[in-house]
């Protein structure tokens, strides 16, 4: 039946209706007067398209091709004719174009295979349609209008995807959720950042302030040669404050405050050392002191009592005499 019809339009321009020129098969102007034949070039070009894509299917069934290796084979040799095939340029050729494509690109439940090869070429006769018919203002509109019907919204897209398949839309939602999750939950880590490296920088700050404040205290009692003070304090001499976000910058700390603690307990430990050796010195001194007095009193005292004993005998020999 469709044939007998594009018999039956082919038959009715044998020849031309403005001038009676007779016309060759499928021609889209008149060359005897230039009038533009409708009806022609579309039909032929959409019947050797029907054509040749039952060609196609038949000569991928003969290879032996099944299931998914058969439709995956077609739809690459459709795309391929798609792709190529001539444009008509008569006005009513490329309407006739338009109504023929369009059911192929339209988001549906049970899409064309190669519903994106159709929108890429329903692109290119829409455009030389809407050039064709620049002058005339209503089917500019009517075929703008069938324009944005196709640019569908992200929301129809979906709805339609989720009804041919659940698990995929579900897919999709799950993914976006995913992203709003990763994106809210990226700004909640930012602010936890935030909050503490503020907390950081004023606790950080407080330490460091008590850490000197002990330092000072140790140094004083260790001038003052209080040692075992000196010694109480410096064990205070530790870095307590840590954040989790500044792990790297309080452990520096930590090592740091050690290494100052390690070095003072040094200072004091040789001034205590240093004061008790001489403390000994001054004892040993002393003592030294102590005895020598004591050694110059007994030898006084010997003097006297051999010069009373020299005194004595000299006064017995007299009162022999």
């Amino acid at each position: 039946m469709a044939n007998d019809s594009i018999s039956q339009k082919q038959g009715v321009i044998n020849k031309c209706p403005n001038c009676g020129a007779p016309i060759k098969a499928f021609a889209s102007v008149c060359e005897a007067c230039d009038h533009e034949l409708a009806g022609v070039g579309a039909n032929k070009t959409i019947t050797d398209l029907v054509q040749r894509f039952n060609e196609i299917e038949e000569e991928v069934a003969k290879t032996g091709a099944k299931g998914g290796s058969l439709e995956k084979e077609v739809v690459a040799r459709k795309a391929r004719v798609i792709r190529d095939f001539p444009i008509p340029n008569s006005r009513e050729d490329l309407q006739s174009l338009i109504y023929f494509i369009q059911p192929k690109i339209q988001d549906s439940i049970k899409p064309d295979p190669n519903a994106e090869d159709w929108r890429v070429k329903f692109r290119e006769v829409l455009n030389l349609a809407k050039n064709a018919y620049k002058g005339d203002a209503k089917t500019r509109a009517d075929f703008e209008e069938i324009e944005r019907s196709l640019n569908t919204t992200l929301a129809g897209s979906l709805q339609t995807r989720a009804k041919r398949s659940p698990l995929v839309a579900i897919a999709v939602v799950a993914v976006i959720l995913l992203v709003i999750a990763g994106v809210v939950g990226s700004q909640m880590d930012k602010w936890k950042q935030k909050q503490c490296e503020e907390k950081y920088a004023v606790g950080s700050a407080t330490e460091k302030a008590r850490l000197e404040t002990v330092l000072k205290q140790a140094d004083a009692f260790h001038k003052e040669k209080k040692f075992a003070d000196a010694q109480t304090s410096l064990n205070q001499l530790r870095w307590d404050y840590q954040e989790e976000c500044k792990k790297p910058e309080s452990d520096e700390a930590k090592v740091q405050w050690e290494e100052k603690r390690k070095e003072m307990v040094a200072v004091v430990q040789k001034s205590e050392a240093e004061a008790g050796a001489e403390k000994k010195a001054e004892a040993d001194r002393a003592i030294a002191d102590k005895r020598a007095e004591e050694e110059k009193q007994a030898a006084a005292e010997n003097a006297v009592a051999a010069k009373q004993a020299t005194t004595e005998r000299k006064a017995a020999t007299s009162k022999e005499w």
